[in-house]
């Protein structure tokens, strides 16, 4: 089995932690109107750093998003999507023996998003996906905070351990001697292992 790495098609256009949340976490205090603070570039950048260092630990996809994956065929797909929470799948194409491609219709597959990574499994219409060289599959992952409806809201604890490593790189952002340790709070990890769904270290 061959399974590329997931390719993102369309960033995130919302973080998971606000601004205004990440100020009251840092206790930084505004002024003027609208309210600002001095470090809010910084801050900004820094909430994209540990939202996007949360997703590479546990595997998930916190904030919505557009992704592809490629494999050399539909068993790839079968066993999963390599992440968690994919709301939607846009397009299933293929390659199929003949060198042609080809695009699945929705009533071919469907979506399991019981499992963790979801997968994607053939229709009982389909029963077996077709012979292919090559698949291709975009979908948009990501929990769902802020739409309606929210069939996936994110988990309290994930928010937290973002927060505290929020908290972790904006008190250490200068550069250290060898023999400092500024690795992931122990608290942030311990808050996240149970939603981890990617092996490794």
């Amino acid at each position: 089995m061959a399974v590329y790495w997931l390719k993102e098609i369309t960033a995130p256009t919302t973080e998971p932690i606000s601004l205004a949340t990440a100020r009251l976490h840092l206790r930084l205090d505004t002024s003027g109107s609208p309210p600002a603070h001095p470090d809010d570039s910084l801050v900004t950048s820094l909430i994209t750093a540990v939202r996007q260092n949360a997703e590479d630990y546990t595997g998930l996809k916190i904030a919505n998003g557009t992704y592809e994956m490629r494999a050399d065929s539909f068993k790839d797909f079968e066993s999963n999507l390599q992440t968690w929470p994919v709301t939607s799948i846009t397009s299933v194409s293929y390659v199929d023996l003949n060198d042609e491609t080809k695009t699945l219709t929705s009533s071919d597959y469907v979506l399991d998003t019981y499992t963790r990574p979801a997968r994607l499994k053939p229709s009982l219409t389909k029963i077996v996906f077709p012979a292919a060289k090559e698949v291709t599959i975009r979908f948009v992952a990501g929990f769902t905070d802020g739409q309606s409806p929210n069939p996936y809201p994110m988990p309290k604890p994930l928010e937290s351990a973002m927060l505290l490593m929020l908290g972790h790189l904006y008190d250490n952002r200068e550069a250290v001697s060898l023999d400092q340790s500024y690795e992931r709070p122990l608290g942030a990890t311990y808050l996240m292992n149970p939603y981890r769904i990617k092996l490794g270290v």
